[in-house]
């Protein structure tokens, strides 16, 4: 349809109607139709039919609300808060089709569909605008506390949906931020980076957690790993649907090997067995499906088509793509522990119960165990296989099932498995508070680890905010010491007056400048960072000296570590020069402090209140 659907169309026996001749009174019946038929508008439709209309795709929102102020009795059809049906196809329309395994709509008493569209449009325009606040208002902490975050009722609401609309708005603004080519937006593009990976956090933490209150049946392996894997990186925009399509793509492709090569398989005794196979993906098995030859044959063709090309199991430490299922499964390679994963989810949908599992003598994330479960076994003590998914997904005999193994099988559960692949992931980011997070929220009442958290708390000077609300953190993120978030060298580089200049004590340097502290002996290179501060500094009655406070640059490898402020100054043993050259400083941190690099000066340009602290520094950067 389109708008000229909407205009009242002429019939051709609408034309002008000329009666018959008639010598009695003919001026008095020559007539047309336009003096005899009414005009047909719009307003004179049933509201039902209105409704109607406006629920077509060619009309958008905009439409809608345009045509509901043109005329009071649009506004009260278009508007009606019972109007379910046009303000569900209208949310749809711009949003997208609703997948509950991302977000649920509540719509009940207190929430319409309309209050749901206005709500999420309102949050589109709010998000941003907080970011745009972010930069000065979190100047000064060095990581930026849980409680001192906006949005918080919607973050945290009981309504899952409106904190989807929080994390969807965020990430929205920050790819719109990263499509800016430009690169002079790294103030905000850095600011939109943290709330993301807190919204993130928030919101796939508190469905994790609903995951895990599941019963065990229905606590699906790779669902609860694609909940983390969301849940820690904020950028991946992969949807559950996705996965789970990869992932049956892969047993049909073994399903067809073994058709191949045994076509009377019992896999294939029901003509819907690729339904089944995907049917089997929404559940956990109780045992496995065949007996025990059968289901040897099917295990050694999930390792040959999961091997197939030979490639290696990456044994990476500082690589987040092998820690994210859905990269693992494009690439076949990646964490072992993934790919324990992915074997386990291949087996269930093809009838074979195996179990993520470590043993006395097998490192925890490099094997999958599998012993015959099959009813109609008879063997009470059947032999129990490891697949060595680290040698390629050999399959070995260890041994008989023993007592000792089976108690072994309690520690693989979704929880167990959640916290060996937490330990593993935090080696690659050692500073991330997030995994502490993730690590209490899976332990609550482990005492070692509380101290273990508090203790880097103190030294990376976190706030102890919870991240997520429960019974006993109800109005989480609550915490109100903000002592310890404050950067330690907040008067060396926040000064309560403005530092001018004009004197001929007037540091060297100014900040935005690239500095390089080299030996005077050598002459090599030291360290280098970007000047944020300074200050002058008399010590034992002595002429003053400049302190200089530069932002450094993270270690190689590290995955977006917090603002690390180092002190910078002259002395017998080690110079100051100026590096013209920033290409080596394209990290993200840099937008804590500064908006872009700018080439005339030579130097990053500060924000805001940054610069009004030093207002005279930016005159002095020129080359």
């Amino acid at each position: 349809m389109t708008t000229n659907d909407l205009k009242p169309q002429c019939d051709p026996d609408d034309e002008i109607v000329v009666p018959a001749y008639s010598s009695t009174n003919s001026a008095d019946t020559v007539t047309t139709s336009s003096a005899n038929t009414a005009t047909t508008t719009i307003l004179d439709l049933p509201t039902e039919l209105i409704e109607y209309i406006c629920c077509y795709d060619s009309l958008k929102l905009i439409d809608v609300f345009n045509l509901a102020v043109s005329h009071s009795k649009l506004k009260n059809s278009l508007f009606h808060e019972r109007n379910s049906c046009l303000w569900k196809s209208k949310f749809i329309q711009k949003y997208g089709l609703l997948d509950d395994e991302e977000y649920r709509v509540v719509i009940d008493e207190q929430n319409t569909w309309k209050d749901e569209i206005m709500l999420r449009m309102c949050l589109d325009k709010a998000v941003p605008a907080e970011i745009i606040q972010m930069p000065c208002k979190y100047m000064k902490f060095k990581n930026i506390p849980y409680h001192s975050y906006p949005l918080s009722q919607y973050l945290h609401s009981k309504n899952e949906g409106h904190r989807y609309y929080i994390l969807s708005a965020t990430a929205a603004y920050y790819n719109q931020l990263q499509s800016n080519k430009c690169n002079e937006n790294y103030d905000l593009l850095y600011m939109a980076h943290q709330f993301l990976i807190y919204s993130c956090q928030v919101y796939f933490g508190y469905k994790i957690r609903n995951f895990l209150s599941l019963p065990p049946a229905e606590q699906i392996v790779e669902r609860g790993f694609y909940l983390l894997e969301r849940c820690w990186c904020p950028t991946v925009d992969i949807t559950y649907r996705d996965i789970n399509k990869s992932l049956n793509n892969i047993a049909i492709d073994v399903c067809n090997r073994i058709c191949s090569a045994n076509p009377v398989h019992p896999l294939f005794a029901n003509e819907n067995c690729l339904q089944q196979v995907v049917e089997r993906g929404k559940f956990n098995l109780d045992h496995d499906l065949f007996d025990e030859t059968s289901t040897m044959f099917i295990l050694e063709n999930i390792s040959k088509i999961i091997f197939s090309e030979d490639q290696l199991v990456c044994h990476c430490n500082n690589d987040l793509n092998c820690f994210f299922l859905q990269k693992v499964i494009e690439r076949r390679k990646g964490s072992a522990f993934l790919l324990c994963v992915i074997f386990e989810s291949v087996a269930r949908r093809l009838g074979v119960k195996v179990i993520i599992t470590p043993t006395a003598y097998i490192f925890v994330d490099s094997f999958v165990s599998w012993s015959s479960s099959w009813p109609g076994n008879k063997c009470k003590n059947p032999t129990c296989y490891v697949i060595d998914i680290a040698g390629f997904g050999v399959l070995e005999k260890v041994s008989s099932v023993s007592g000792e193994l089976q108690e072994q099988y309690i520690r693989n559960s979704i929880l167990d498995l959640f916290w060996s692949f937490s330990q593993n992931v935090k080696f690659i980011s050692a500073t991330n508070k997030y995994v502490w997070d993730f690590q209490t929220f899976l332990k609550p009442d482990d005492s070692d680890l509380e101290s273990s958290c508090r203790t880097f708390f103190e030294f990376y000077d976190y706030c102890g905010c919870p991240l997520l609300r429960n019974p006993t953190n109800p109005y989480a993120p609550n915490h109100e010491d903000e002592e310890n978030n404050i950067n330690e060298y907040e008067n060396g580089i926040f000064p309560l007056e403005p530092r001018r200049r004009g004197k001929s004590t007037d540091p060297k340097f100014s900040i935005g400048m690239i500095i390089e502290v080299l030996s005077t002996k050598s002459n090599n290179v030291i360290s280098h960072g970007i000047i944020v501060g300074w200050e002058r500094l008399a010590e034992n009655n002595s002429s003053p000296t400049t302190v200089y406070h530069a932002l450094a640059k993270p270690w190689k490898g590290s995955y977006f570590e917090s603002p690390e402020i180092i002190i910078l100054r002259e002395n017998r043993n080690e110079k100051l020069q100026r590096q013209l050259k920033p290409d080596d400083f394209r990290f993200m941190n840099i937008g804590k402090f500064f908006t872009h690099y700018s080439h005339e000066m030579c130097a990053f340009v500060p924000i805001k209140s940054l610069a009004q602290l030093y207002p005279d520094d930016l005159s002095c950067t020129s080359v």
